[in-house]
């Protein structure tokens, strides 16, 4: 055990820290990588949890979703009121009604808002501005509609992004100048819940990892021409969530149309086709909140102590491989650096499908994969040209 607490290992584990500290604050611009980098950036192993290994869970019976389809304004404000007569305690539309149209359906669909108890409609953050991580303008719907409702952003981190990322996150709330908006999932969670928004808030997360419970199927749905005319008893609605937003045209035509990647996409890696619309995605989000199901994350400075130990531990096993194994040491240090990658990696997803817990690894596999070459260049330099670090450390 002496032998591993040489300083060699604690000296070879700075110098890997040290070349990693540098390149992060170099700025690389490879062209020649970009397609590369676009194929990979958007990959995020525990997205095969969600799609491949996660237990069938169970339906949230809290949240009632509504097609609003190619709905007009009169057929939305009918729509309206057949929901708010069987008394849900939200009634919340994933749409913005930006301009004034008709005076006559105008006026149908602002009487049908004025009666709904509890009505929230979403704004829409707009010019961001990165250097302030603050919003400029907020979109919201005209004054008619408004006055009757609060209001929430829409936003989700990479909806504007013409590439189709992945979404896996979502903000509680964000800045518009010198205001904090909360977002629609939040205002709808804060009049439904006050514990589970309490719980939110006091977290004091600036994101949350969305634990998606899945698709339209795992709520309440009901396609635009089950509401209008009402075909069936709607008791059900009552004391829920009702969320009214764009599903398609129908329920079994799928359209480009607020519609994004998530981890429940079956493709986890070179997805085909955009499997969640935004509304159902808001409703994943309202139900983890309410279930105070969680994904945790493991905070940077448990990343960087394990780091730490398989930096150490790997400049032990690949300096003592090099000295014993001359031989033999390239490819023994390929596939150790292959296993504890794999073993990482397999660990890591075995903890988030279990626990809802993830480990960031990026840091840790970085040093393993970097160990060989910092060995190498410590063992023929750094120990040449000054041969008193090779002294030991007494351990009693």
């Amino acid at each position: 055990m002496q032998d591993f607490y040489h300083k060699r290992y604690s000296i070879i584990t700075g110098m890997m820290f040290l070349v990693l500290g540098i390149f992060s604050f170099i700025p690389v611009n490879c062209l020649f990588l970009d397609p590369i980098s676009k194929a990979i950036s958007d990959f995020d192993v525990y997205d095969i949890v969600f799609s491949k290994l996660r237990e069938e869970p169970k339906a949230d019976t809290s949240i009632v979703l509504v097609n609003l389809g190619n709905l007009s304004r009169l057929e939305i404000a009918r729509q309206i009121n057949i929901i708010n007569s069987f008394n849900p305690k939200v009634i919340a539309i994933d749409a913005i009604f930006q301009e004034e149209k008709d005076p006559h359906s105008d006026s149908i669909l602002s009487n049908a808002f004025s009666n709904c108890s509890n009505l929230v409609l979403v704004s829409k953050l707009d010019r961001y501005r990165e250097d302030f991580d603050t919003y400029d303008t907020l979109v919201s719907s005209i004054e008619a509609f408004n006055k009757y409702a609060v209001n929430g952003f829409a936003n989700l981190p990479n909806d504007d992004n013409l590439s189709f990322r992945t979404i896996r996150d979502f903000k509680p709330v964000s800045q518009c100048k010198d205001k904090i908006i909360p977002a629609f999932s939040t205002k709808i969670i804060e009049i439904f819940n006050q514990d589970a928004y309490q719980f939110l808030k006091s977290k004091g997360n600036d994101i949350e990892k969305i634990n998606y419970v899945g698709n339209y199927s795992k709520f309440y749905h009901l396609d635009a021409h089950q509401v209008i005319p009402s075909v069936q008893n709607l008791n059900f609605i009552k004391d829920k969530i009702v969320l009214i937003g764009f599903i398609g045209t129908d329920f079994r035509s799928k359209t480009l149309e607020d519609i994004y990647f998530t981890p429940l996409n079956e493709r986890f890696a070179g997805k085909a086709f955009p499997d969640m619309y935004g509304v159902v995605i808001h409703a994943n989000i309202i139900s983890m909140v309410l279930n105070k199901n969680y994904i945790n994350i493991m905070p940077q400075w448990m990343s960087i102590l394990l780091a730490l130990f398989l930096s150490y531990l790997s400049a032990y096993l690949i300096y003592n491989l090099k000295i014993k194994y001359k031989d033999w040491f390239s490819g023994l240090t390929k596939i150790y650096i292959l296993f504890i990658t794999l073993l990482n990696l397999f660990i890591g997803v075995m903890i988030f499908h279990y626990f809802n817990y993830r480990i960031d690894l990026t840091l840790a596999l970085a040093v393993v994969v970097l160990t060989n070459t910092i060995v190498e260049i410590y063992q023929s330099y750094v120990s040449k040209i000054f041969p008193t670090l090779e002294g030991k450390i007494e351990v009693k």
